[in-house]
Formats: structure tokens, sequence, C-alpha cells
């Protein structure tokens, strides 16, 4: 259970410094966007419920394709060939920019560590 804590406190911490990044807030925003546009289009064209348009906006989008939806209209079709063609760059960046909030919150965390070293000394 305490590690549990410290992971989701080192998280805290990885947020704390990508939503510092102004790139980042508007990746989240795209990621939203993007979102927001394929669940809306699933619902009205698919004829899906709100949940599962956003359950398969969000597998399409992470490549997962599980099969349990799929559209059934040309126009559903057309719209996620483009949709995953736009969407995993979009989802790609938020991945990267996570990546390098990750690489900051472990440099801090090992500048803190050595001049807690060098204090005791």
């Amino acid at each position: 259970m305490i590690s549990f804590i410290l992971l989701f406190r080192s998280l805290w911490r990885i947020l704390k410094i990508l939503f510092k990044q102004e790139e980042q807030k508007a990746v989240i925003l795209a990621v939203v966007f993007i979102l927001v546009i394929g669940t809306v289009f699933y619902h009205n064209i698919e004829g899906m419920a709100y949940l599962d348009a956003l359950y398969f906006a969000v597998m399409t989008l992470a490549t997962v394709g599980y099969g349990d939806f799929i559209p059934h209209t040309a126009l559903g079709k057309v719209f996620t060939i483009v949709y995953v063609l736009i969407g995993v760059g979009i989802l790609t960046a938020l991945i990267a920019n996570f990546n390098r909030a990750l690489i900051e919150y472990h440099k801090e965390k090992r500048g803190t560590a050595n001049t807690k070293v060098e204090t005791e000394k």
C-alpha cells in the first residue's frame, strides 16, 4: 500500500511538471478535442451510445482495436481512417511530452539527492 501511495505521489509531481509546459496544455486540449469529435461522430453517425462511442474512440486512437465495435457505414469507415491518422500523431505527442516530464522529474530527483549528499558532507 505504501508503494502505491509513493507511486501516486511521484505521478502527481510528474503531472505538475507536465502542466508547466505550454506545449503540453495545447496537446492535452487537442487530445480532449479529438476524443469529443470522435465520440460525437460515432454517436450520431454510427448510432453508438455515448460511452460506447468514447470507448471506441479511445481504443481506435490507442491502436488497440479490440474489434467489439466497428463502424458500419461507409462514412464511418472513412472518418475512422482519417481519425486514426490524425489522432495517433496527437497521442504520440502526448506520450513524448509525458516522457520529457518524466526525464525532468528524475533529473530533479537526482539533483535533490546530490544536494542532500553534499550537505551531509
